[in-house]
């Protein structure tokens, strides 16, 4: 079972993931250069978090985890204390490339920034048409039926 991570500017590996967890994570971090003390994850082509980063020294097997011939893009995940974690992307120009992940990314990053938007009156309200109502006599309706709304 194998799966396509992309990362750098616009390099991707193929790897095996019927393997552990931890494994498959060190393996990433060799091929993509970006040193053992960095956390990384992988991000789906829905822009779903696969959650590796939580799963760091597990002896799980990896295909647990990733759908077999899956493209993934590789991100890096900042914790800062008790803040929530942040996640850069390691494929440069995610934005151009994929602007669906790099805002999904982006939400992931900041989730309070969504929830600030939907409790704030900052909601695009379209005008609504004011109905124009003309008076019975002025109407086109035959006789009869003017003599009926009376």
């Amino acid at each position: 079972m194998f799966v396509t991570v992309k990362f750098g500017a616009d390099h991707q590996i193929l790897l095996n993931s019927n393997c552990k967890v931890v494994n498959l994570i060190e393996s990433l971090k060799e091929q993509c250069k970006c040193g053992s003390d960095v956390t990384i994850d992988l991000l789906d082509e829905l822009g779903n978090l696969v959650n590796l980063s939580d799963l760091e020294g597990s002896q799980e097997i990896a295909t647990n985890y990733l759908r077999e011939r899956q493209c993934y893009v590789l991100v890096k995940v900042i914790r800062d204390g008790s803040d929530p974690a942040q996640y850069e992307s390691l494929l440069e120009n995610l934005w151009k490339r994929y602007p669906e992940l790099a805002e999904r990314l982006q939400k992931l990053s900041n989730p309070h920034l969504k929830d600030k938007w939907r409790n704030s009156n900052h909601k695009k309200v379209r005008p609504t048409k004011e109905a124009t109502f003309t008076s019975p006599s002025k109407s086109r309706m035959p006789p009869q039926q003017k003599s009926r709304l009376s």
